[in-house]
């Protein structure tokens, strides 16, 4: 990969919002390795809700934050963070993949269904614009939040930076309200066993990952 390459890539603008995934992936770590000597317990748990978040889901992850005793404030914010790097990372790949800048045959099948999902809904979409793409963000169903959103957004006209304004503030009020619910459900739990709290989390990260591999299969 070459110099002018890589400059042509960052002069664009899906360019600079990959390279702000890039910077959020390295402040994350940075933090996450920085913390981890002054408090190994406290770094291991948000890396773990990290990687709940990106890999199984958003629930789960915010059910094994509480669950772990970790504050709301921390909750929230942790997995607003992880939402955001999935966000600006598949945009912008997906954005250079539809150009032909780059092909990345891991995620083609993901694009794949995401784009039947657009032409799905397209009126909807065409509709009412910016709103309907804050809603579909907004409400965490199968095939709708923040990255399948921001794909929309940039199939259906919507420029760069409003997709990922308007996903970041839809992620944003959608998290702290699941967060809340769930933050609830945790306490009540935890005012009869701490076992029943981990039970909970152990049923939601099962029901996830069977609903997402039925999904795919």
């Amino acid at each position: 990969m070459n110099k002018e390459f890589v400059k042509k890539i960052f002069s664009t603008q899906e360019g600079l919002i990959f390279l702000l995934s890039l910077l959020l992936i390295l402040a994350t770590g940075i933090f996450l390795i920085i913390y981890y000597f002054f408090d190994s317990n406290f770094s291991s748990k948000v890396a773990t809700m990290i990687f709940t978040n990106v890999f199984i889901g958003r629930v789960p992850a915010l059910s094994f934050g509480y669950a772990s005793n970790l504050s709301h404030f921390t909750v929230i914010s942790f997995n607003i963070l992880a939402e955001m790097i999935l966000v600006t990372l598949i945009y912008s790949l997906f954005v250079f993949s539809y150009k032909g800048v780059v092909k990345i045959k891991q995620l083609e099948n993901f694009f794949n269904k995401v784009s039947k999902r657009k032409e799905k809904h397209e009126k909807v979409f065409v509709k009412y614009g910016r709103f309907g793409l804050f809603i579909f963000v907004f409400i965490p169903f199968w095939m709708t939040g923040p990255v399948v959103g921001s794909i929309i957004g940039f199939l259906i006209g919507i420029k760069h930076f409003t997709v990922i304004f308007i996903v970041f503030c839809a992620t944003i009020i959608s998290i702290t309200i699941w967060g809340m619910f769930l933050q609830e459900i945790v306490d009540f739990l935890a005012m009869f066993d701490i076992r029943f709290i981990w039970i909970l989390v152990f049923v939601i990260v099962i029901v996830a990952l069977i609903f997402r591999y039925r999904k795919r299969g």
